[in-house]
């Protein structure tokens, strides 16, 4: 027997999916930031305008999601109205149109409720309300790939946790990059001790995620390598499509992308420019909001980078085996 590859570029190629995929776990990961702060302004006041900020932000990264989504799909109103009108209830795509449909109205009354000075008790109830809903945005993003049974990549037992796991670092490092960005327009009065405190919670928080997401990375690459990822098409169920994946992904056309973008960019650089920052003292330094900077966009890019080698992954299918002619 020997397989049969089947080749497909379909979901690569236009930019619009991955970019989907990477605001969504943002606008979770930035909302899920922004109602963590609100509790903290209560023993700090620092911690205000963060929790202010970043709630405008979760609007605004989910705006630029639904923006690629329409392009994607073509016609706006498709997205609008699927998710009453599509038969499948079992699948995903409608699920999830179910998740973003609920939870958008829920991240932008978060917003609203900051921007009309609201009590902070009616805050706490949306934002409770409101992360369950947005972790589910954030998984459902992996689980919308995941249940094309017929790529190996598109791991179900990995993806949504994997997903979920960058969507949570991507949104706190662009927390702390818009926190550094807007800090004296948003906190004029405050000092720069203020500054350095917020930014030294948000650069733990990002540390420790990244390990996270390293972890989470390698059992997954581990499980591909393996060949435990044996993947059903129709009756066929061909025990070397994980293999292959890795393969594609570590060694082929990916393997730039993935060692470079994912793993060097978006993880390796900002986990030791991290480790620096507080071996070396470089908060108390004037090249902390460099550094800081820094660290947070090489996150954010990497985390683009990583949809779309998963994205681009989908292009390997399962192999067929078939007797040698």
């Amino acid at each position: 027997m020997e397989p049969v590859v089947l080749m497909h570029d379909k979901w690569g190629a236009d930019p619009y999916v991955p970019m989907y995929l990477f605001f969504g776990g943002l606008t979770a990961g930035v909302f899920i930031a922004a109602v963590l702060a609100d509790p903290l302004s209560r023993k700090s006041q620092r911690f205000e305008p963060v929790s202010r900020l970043v709630a405008y932000t979760a609007v605004a990264c989910m705006a630029l999601g639904g923006f690629f989504l329409t392009f994607h799909l073509g016609r706006p109103e498709r997205g609008l109205t699927f998710p009453v009108f599509f038969t499948n209830v079992g699948s995903w795509m409608t699920r999830g149109g179910w998740i973003v449909g609920v939870a958008a109205p829920i991240i932008v009354l978060y917003a609203a409720l900051w921007y009309f000075g609201s009590p902070r008790a009616w805050r706490w109830i949306v934002g409770i309300i409101g992360l369950p809903l947005v972790v589910m945005m954030a998984i459902y993003t992996g689980l919308l790939l995941s249940t094309a049974g017929f790529v190996a990549l598109w791991s179900e037992k990995f993806l949504p946790v994997l997903f979920l796991n960058s969507g949570l670092t991507t949104g706190l490092a662009a927390t702390g990059l818009i926190v550094i960005l807007a800090w004296p327009f948003m906190a004029p009065k405050s000092d720069g001790d203020d500054l350095k405190i917020v930014t030294r919670w948000v650069s733990a928080g990002v540390i420790v995620l990244i390990l996270l997401e390293m972890i989470e990375l390698y059992s997954f690459m581990s499980h591909l390598r393996g060949g435990a990822e044996r993947v059903a098409f129709g009756r066929v169920v061909p025990p070397k499509a994980g293999e292959l994946a890795y393969q594609y992904v570590t060694q082929g056309e990916l393997a730039p992308w993935f060692w470079v973008g994912v793993v060097g960019i978006g993880l390796t650089l900002p986990l030791l420019v991290g480790v620096m920052e507080f071996a070396l003292g470089w908060f108390k330094r004037p090249v902390f909001k460099a550094t800081a900077m820094t660290k947070f966009a090489l996150v954010l890019i990497g985390g683009v980078i990583l949809r779309f080698v998963i994205v681009w992954g989908g292009s390997l299918k399962a192999p067929l085996e078939f007797p040698v002619s």
